[in-house]
C-alpha cells in the first residue's frame, strides 16, 4: 500500500498537531502561573509539549495501521500509505529523542521531574500499543496528561492546590474526550469502545444513545464541574464575577452535550463538530478562572492559542475548521 512522493503536508498530517497546543499548555501552565509572564523558558516548554504530542500522534498512527485500514475517516490515513512505514518510524524516533533530550535539560537532574517526564512518555506509548484492545486503556491518556501537568508543576517549584486542580480537571477532560466523545464518534466501527460497551448502537444511519451512556456522560460532566466550582469557592468565592462567567460557560457546555446526545442520526462529522465546541468551552473555563492570578493578556493567550492553532491547522490541511483527521 506504499505510495511514492509524500508531501510536507502528508508529514504534518502524520503528526496530527491539531491538539498539540492543549498538550503544550498543560505542561507550561503551572510555570506561566508562577512566572506571570511569557519568556523563552515558557516558549521552550510549549515546544516540548508540541514534540511530545507529535511523537505520541505518529506512534498512534503506526500502532493503529491495521485498524485504520478497516474504517472510514474524515480524511485518508497517510502513515503506511503515502508515507512508508520505515520513514514514519524514523520520524517517530527522531521526535521522541528530541522530546526526551529537551525534557531532561528542563528537569536538570530533578528525580521527580524525570519520573514525571518519562512516566508521561511511557503511559501514552502504552495506550498506543494496547488502546484498541479495551476502552479501559483510555485511562492512560488521562494519567499522561496529569503527569505532564505534574512535570510542569515541579519545574515551577512544586505542586500547589491550583496545580492539583489543573491536574484533575484536565485528566477528567481528557478521559471525557477519549472515552465518551471519542467512543461516540467511532461507535459504528469500534464495538469495543466505551460507547458501544455502554449500549450505544448504530443501525444503518440510526443512532441510539443508551441510558448508561447518557448517565456516564452527564455524571463525568458533573464531577468535572464540581471540581471547577470547588476551586473557585475556596479561592475567589462563588459570587465573584469570574465564577459567574464560568457558570454561564458551564451551562453552554451542557447545552452542547445535550444536543449531541439528542442526535437520532449517526453523523460522525456532526459528532466531531459538537465535541469540538464542547472541548473549546471546557478549556476556556480554565483560563477564565486564572484571570485573578495572571495578567489579562496571558489569560487571552492561554484561552485562544489552542483554538487558533486548531482552526489554522484544520483549515490548511483538511479544508475545514472543526473536523480534524481523528
Amino acid at each position: 500500500m506504499k505510495q511514492a512522493g509524500a508531501t510536507a503536508k502528508d508529514y504534518i498530517q502524520a503528526i496530527r498537531p491539531q491538539n498539540s497546543m492543549l498538550t503544550a499548555l498543560a505542561l507550561a501552565l503551572p510555570v506561566i502561573i508562577v512566572r506571570n509572564t511569557f519568556d523563552l523558558y515558557i516558549l521552550g516548554l510549549l515546544f516540548l509539549g508540541f514534540l511530545l504530542n507529535s511523537a505520541a500522534s505518529i506512534h498512534n498512527n503506526i500502532c493503529d495501521f491495521n485498524y485504520d485500514q478497516k474504517v472510514k475517516y474524515t480524511s485518508d490515513r497517510v502513515v503506511g500509505t503515502k508515507i512508508p512505514m520505515g520513514m514514519a518510524k524514523a520520524l517517530y524516533g527522531t521526535l521522541l529523542v528530541l522530546a526526551a533530550v529537551l525534557g531532561v535539560l528542563y528537569a536538570r537532574l530533578n528525580v521527580w521531574a524525570l519520573i514525571a517526564l518519562f512516566f508521561t512518555m511511557g503511559i501514552v506509548s502504552l495506550y498506543n500499543i494496547v488502546g484498541k484492545t479495551h476502552y479501559i486503556w483510555g485511562i492512560c491518556i488521562s494519567l499522561g496528561v496529569g503527569s505532564l501537568v505534574w512535570f510542569g508543576s515541579i519545574l515551577a517549584g512544586g505542586v500547589t492546590n491550583i496545580d492539583m486542580f489543573i491536574i484533575l480537571y484536565l485528566a477528567f477532560q481528557s478521559g471525557f474526550m477519549q472515552n465518551l466523545e471519542g467512543g461516540l464518534k467511532d461507535v459504528a466501527t469500534d464495538v469495543s469502545n466505551m460507547a458501544a460497551s455502554l449500549g450505544v448502537r448504530v443501525k444503518g444511519d440510526k443512532l441510539k444513545i443508551s441510558a448508561g451512556f447518557w448517565a456516564t456522560t452527564y455524571g463525568t460532566k458533573v464531577v468535572q464541574s464540581l471540581l471547577l466550582f470547588y476551586i473557585m469557592y475556596v479561592t475567589i468565592g462563588l459570587l465573584h464575577p469570574v465564577a459567574l462567567l464560568n457558570l454561564v460557560v458551564t451551562v453552554l457546555s451542557y447545552l452542547v452535550i445535550y444536543r449531541m446526545l439528542a442526535m437520532k442520526k449517526f453523523d460522525r462529522k456532526a459528532i466531531i463538530q459538537h465535541f469540538g465546541y464542547h472541548e473549546a468551552l471546557t478549556w476556556i473555563m480554565l483560563p477564565i478562572f486564572l484571570v485573578v492570578f495572571i495578567q489579562w493578556w496571558l489569560v487571552i493567550f492561554v484561552a485562544f492559542l489552542p483554538l487558533v492553532f486548531y482552526i489554522i491547522y484544520n483549515r490548511s490541511v483538511h479544508g475545514e475548521m472543526l473536523v480534524p483527521d481523528i
